[in-house]
């Protein structure tokens, strides 16, 4: 008896070189990409070797966990990206929101609509095949993690970029934007006598520095709080509330220099720039909400030191108005063009870091790219047909899905 030969190592009939695909019959191009060798001379009969050879069927591919080339990442990127870079720059574009509040609200929510239909689909549509398919047979959990993992978390990744973009761009309109192009709209005035200026007179406004004789008298503040605290302060010649002078004779006490929560209730004002030399500026203060608020405040002072309030303007503290000004406008843009560069980076590393734990996740079993959800029937089936690359990152050029699954042993 001639001793048995050992078998060359690796050419064992192991589990590593059976490959089932649940979804279709798996080409030679994918066996080679996986590093099973080619199809020649694998004992697969002729006419499973033709049918393999053709592309006359569909398949969807096997993992590609842990390996992302730049197509790919672009791939898993360019919609959360977009709807990001979508959000911001509309929110943010000053002439056309300023005079058109309604039409960037419709253009808002038919953009983000329309950007958000494509992955909402695209997992819905998994999640009703792998509902469809539990209700036939036994669903392995993995299989669901792996087919689910991308059309999920690209879901997130985009529903997540429309907050922040909607967040930063209504932040960024609402504290920078719209009060710089509001002031650019009103008038600048230099010089103001608080004696002989009224708020009646400065109701166009929007930027004001005051001659040398005027002062706040922060010792005699007024504030209100709801929720927040809304301080007030006059501003009038020499700085100091008197019993005599301003508030008789007819003559109303209308400028004040205000802010939130920087004053004690009652208590000394110390809002804006209250501790920087210089000319006395203030920037108009705008929001009819905020405005209200403040008015109050101010009817509570004049009646504490018993003075007349008419037309009431208020201001924030500034001792270099023109510059303050400018500074809106420089801010908002610095802020904008960090958030378009650093979200996108961000939205990329994610997407680097997700894919790190599938890999994870199939190395420990708890995600498999095997039985992969049936298409439901009806609408489904042509919903899975139209938004078929949108379900998974890992399609391939030429391939489709098939409905009858095939089996091939190598």
């Amino acid at each position: 008896l001639k001793p048995s030969r050992p078998k060359r190592p690796g050419r064992s009939q192991s589990s590593r070189e059976r490959i089932y695909s649940a979804a279709g019959v798996v080409s030679c191009g994918v066996v080679d990409a996986m590093g099973f060798g080619g199809c020649r001379g694998s004992g697969v009969p002729p006419e499973q070797l033709t049918l393999l050879k053709s592309r006359n069927f569909g398949v969807r591919p096997l993992s590609t966990a842990g390996h992302l080339d730049t197509w790919r990442v672009l791939s898993l990127t360019w919609q959360p990206i977009l709807i990001f870079v979508f959000t911001v720059l509309l929110l943010t574009a000053t002439d056309f929101r300023y005079s058109g509040e309604a039409a960037v609200v419709v253009l808002y929510y038919l953009g983000l609509a329309a950007l958000l239909l494509f992955p909402l689909i695209a997992v819905a549509v998994l999640l009703v095949g792998v509902a469809f398919s539990g209700s036939t047979a036994r669903v392995r959990g993995s299989a669901v993690v792996f087919w689910t993992w991308w059309p999920f978390w690209r879901f997130v990744l985009c529903a997540a970029a429309a907050v922040l973009g909607t967040y930063i761009g209504d932040y960024l309109w609402h504290h920078q934007f719209y009060p710089h192009t509001r002031m650019q709209r009103l008038q600048a005035y230099t010089e103001v006598d608080p004696m002989t200026a009224s708020g009646k007179r400065l109701q166009d406004s929007g930027i004001v520095a005051f001659n040398s004789t005027a002062g706040v008298d922060r010792t005699r503040s007024g504030c209100l709080k709801n929720r927040a605290t809304y301080c007030v302060a006059p501003i009038l010649v020499g700085g100091e509330v008197s019993k005599t002078g301003q508030g008789e004779a007819g003559h109303a006490q209308d400028l004040f220099m205000a802010g939130l929560d920087c004053c004690g209730c009652p208590g000394e004002f110390r809002c804006g720039d209250w501790n920087v030399p210089g000319t006395l500026g203030g920037l108009r203060i705008l929001g009819q909400e905020r405005h209200d608020m403040f008015a109050l405040a101010a009817q509570e002072w004049a009646t504490t030191h018993g003075k007349v309030v008419k037309h009431p303007l208020f201001f924030e503290w500034v001792s270099d108005p023109v510059g303050a000004y400018n500074e809106l406008y420089d801010r908002g843009m610095r802020i904008k063009m960090l958030a378009l560069l650093a979200v996108p980076s961000a939205i990329v590393l994610v997407v680097v870091l997700l894919n790190g734990v599938l890999e994870l996740l199939c190395r420990a079993g708890l995600a498999a790219p095997i039985q992969a959800p049936p298409q439901p029937p009806g609408l489904g089936r042509a919903l899975a047909s139209r938004f078929s690359q949108q379900a998974s990152s890992h399609e391939d050029d030429g391939y489709d899905t098939i409905t009858n699954p095939k089996y091939v042993i190598l």
